[in-house]
């Protein structure tokens, strides 16, 4: 006797518990989903992007002064209690300054667990877009760039740690004349594996230099607020 294979059409991902049987994801149009659980979420509404910069004009980087400070980031997302995140993209571009020998510039992204901002110091609240461009769902995070005073963290602390360094790169200046322009300093993270940065936590993303460098910044990351956060293997 031959059965059809059923297949159950929806839109949006659902939670199943543990050892059940589970019916088989597909579209309204009969096939399977196989797409990928990032961009399955982005589908559902739950992807969001930040721009960091406007049109030509970028932010300057080192907390709005020369070197990387890790308590004056260029973009932080504030994951709170009950939510998780992965980032799916950070795309970071800096206009590199007319540097001297041994100048160092630089771009980090890390992570700190266990602490989200509870005070804001000064910076720049960040309204983020949904991926899903006829979605009106708004992100569970709180987002800051251009920080030029520190926020405060749980814990009642002001200096992050960071627990994970996800990504960087650094450039350090070789020449014989000063005064050389070298363009352009940029790093692409688009992680294969992401991180899960399950609430409180929080993501940084930093610039700075020897020299004052300024640049640009796209984010895009996919987000669960507590009752879908099994789906990232929680509870």
């Amino acid at each position: 006797m031959v059965t059809d294979l059923q297949l159950l059409a929806r839109r949006n991902p659902t939670l199943s518990a543990e050892n059940s049987a589970f019916p088989i994801w597909g579209n309204r149009a009969g096939a399977i989903v196989t797409k990928s659980l990032s961009q399955a979420l982005i589908a559902a509404g739950y992807g969001f992007h930040v721009t960091v910069g406007d049109g030509t004009t970028p932010i300057v980087g080192g907390g709005n002064g020369t070197i990387l400070d890790i308590t004056e980031p260029e973009l932080v997302i504030s994951v709170p209690s009950g939510a998780a995140i992965m980032p799916v993209s950070i795309r970071v571009s800096c206009e590199m300054p007319a540097d001297t020998d041994a100048d160092v510039q630089e771009i980090l992204i890390a992570l700190q667990r266990a602490a989200a901002i509870t005070s804001a110091g000064t910076g720049t609240a960040e309204t983020p877009m949904n991926l899903r461009s006829d979605n009106s769902r708004s992100t569970v995070c709180t987002i800051y760039s251009a920080t030029t005073a520190d926020h405060t963290y749980t814990g009642a602390i002001t200096t992050p740690v960071h627990h994970l360094e996800l990504a960087r790169k650094q450039e350090v200046t070789n020449i014989v004349t000063s005064g050389i322009t070298h363009g352009l300093l940029e790093l692409i993270y688009e992680p294969k594996t992401p991180p899960v940065l399950v609430g409180p936590a929080t993501l940084f993303v930093h610039f700075g230099g020897t020299a004052a460098m300024s640049g640009f910044i796209e984010a895009s990351w996919v987000e669960m607020p507590e009752a879908l956060n099994a789906l990232f293997g929680g509870s």
